[in-house]
């Protein structure tokens, strides 16, 4: 009896010792986002969109995906408002175009990331990252309407936001990839032949260039890419 009461006491001490000691975190730390946009083509520009975002810090990445998704469709709707709030003082009829036509590019981009958050199904996922594959390898039809333009602030402006929505659209697509390995779906074609002709007739956005200014202008409540040296750089170096 007297030898019992020894290993009570170390039994006791043990689980003292277990229930005082600190949980194993089972979430992704906070450099989890900083290690998922490093896989990006535009590392500064994904991490300015998302770091703002609490749940971005220990998200999944199909939840990254998903909240990359939202972001940038937001901020393609704020271009377009400003486009289209511009486009009502424009007398020339070339540089009309050139708004025009950009804003037509990225609202079809809009539409899509739209639909996707109405639908966040794996099948979605993959039409979507299968519709932008297609769209960033193509030549950027905003710079070509653009390019017979008169110079102006405006002109500068709408193929700049362009740009800048171009690389937040390849951040989405890089993020859509990293998550897609656990989507059981196979990858899915538009639905229906209208919708494959709209996919097949779908603007074709270009590398992206140089970026400056805030997305949308002013007031626009979307973050905006800082600039320096760094992966996006090089990147657009290459473009």
């Amino acid at each position: 009896m007297a030898m019992a009461r020894p290993v009570v006491a170390h039994l006791f001490f043990l689980l003292l010792l277990v229930s005082t000691a600190p949980a194993v975190r089972t979430t992704p730390d906070a450099g989890s986002l900083q290690e998922a946009c490093n896989k990006t083509l535009f590392p500064k520009v994904c991490l300015q969109a998302l770091k703002d975002n609490p749940e971005c810090q220990a998200a999944t990445p199909r939840r990254l995906a998903e909240l990359s998704v939202y972001v940038t469709a937001e901020v393609g709707m704020t271009v377009t408002a400003f486009a289209h709030r511009e486009l009502n003082g424009i007398k020339d009829s070339v540089l009309y175009k050139c708004l025009d036509t950009c804003s037509e590019d990225i609202e079809e981009a809009v539409a899509h990331l739209s639909a996707l958050t109405r639908d966040l199904t794996d099948a979605k996922f993959l039409e979507v990252k299968t519709w932008l594959s297609s769209t960033l390898g193509g030549t950027s039809t905003c710079e070509d309407a653009c390019k017979d333009a008169p110079v102006s602030d405006i002109k500068n402006a709408c193929i700049t936001k362009s740009f800048e929505f171009e690389k937040l659209l390849r951040v989405t697509l890089d993020l859509i990839n990293e998550a897609s390995g656990s989507m059981s779906a196979e990858v899915a074609l538009p639905p229906s032949e209208s919708g494959a002709a709209t996919a097949a007739g779908a603007p074709s956005y270009g590398a992206a260039a140089p970026f400056g200014g805030a997305y949308g202008g002013p007031g626009a409540g979307a973050p905006a890419p800082s600039s320096g040296a760094g992966a996006s750089e090089d990147a657009d170096a290459t473009a």
